[in-house]
């Protein structure tokens, strides 16, 4: 009898030792800082990227929640265009310089000046500006699901002080590095979730893509030029 129920014994020892070859129990995962730093080399080394996007818009007070989606161009160096499809058409472009915010239903396209503005906001952390590291205090997001989740959690807060967002929350892959999701908290409570799809690197965008004409018709509204000295 004993010598069964020692046979059992390094049976079930044996089988534990082979799942654990098969199946670690012991993960090694990255600091904040070495997620942080992967995430930024990846990114600084495209040309362009296109991708699909959700975004849901959640007002704190109200408690209401706007959806929209359409598709995201980005082009290196601070070259940008979301082209709203749903609710309805809209167009937001960076050629480099100049954000231009076009309705095609209210016919108005709106001119705003960003040079250098990009590097401080969540945007810029797509392109790869700045240093995560010396613009944010970086630290990982743990949660119950973590150790299965092809996903890192990296929780951004920045640390200046004339800036319009509180935190930035990246939904980055395991394997590749690339951000799948951004949630923008703003100094107001207010929560922007961005969920990107369908993500290529390097397609070989055309600049024309970025760059904007106002159609025959449009009211186009850009903001004052500098009186000449």
């Amino acid at each position: 009898m004993r010598g069964s129920i020692a046979r059992s014994v390094r049976s079930v020892c044996a089988a534990l030792v082979l799942l654990e070859i098969a199946f670690p129990l012991v993960v090694s995962a990255l600091t904040a800082e070495e997620v942080a730093d992967k995430v930024q080399a990846t990114y600084r080394g495209f040309s362009d990227l296109q991708a699909g996007f959700v975004q849901r818009a959640t007002n704190r007070l109200s408690g209401t929640t706007q959806e929209a989606s359409g598709r995201l161009f980005l082009k290196w160096p601070g070259k940008m265009r979301w082209e709203y499809e749903m609710p309805e058409p809209r167009l937001f472009l960076i050629d480099g310089k100049t954000l231009w915010s076009y309705s095609p239903a209210e016919r108005q396209a709106v001119a705003q000046d960003v040079s250098g503005a990009i590097s401080t906001s969540p945007i810029g952390i797509l392109f790869g500006l700045g240093s995560l590291r010396r613009d944010f205090r970086v630290r990982t997001i743990l949660h119950g699901g973590a150790k299965d989740s092809p996903e890192y959690l990296l929780d951004l807060a920045p640390k200046g002080q004339d800036l319009s967002f509180k935190r930035v929350i990246l939904a980055v892959d395991r394997e590749l590095f690339l951000i799948q999701r951004l949630t923008v908290f703003d100094l107001y409570g207010n929560t922007t979730i961005v969920d990107l799809s369908d993500l290529q690197v390097n397609p070989g965008l055309k600049d024309s893509l970025f760059q904007f004409s106002a159609p025959p018709g449009t009211d186009v509204v850009a903001p004052p030029k500098p009186p000449r000295m």
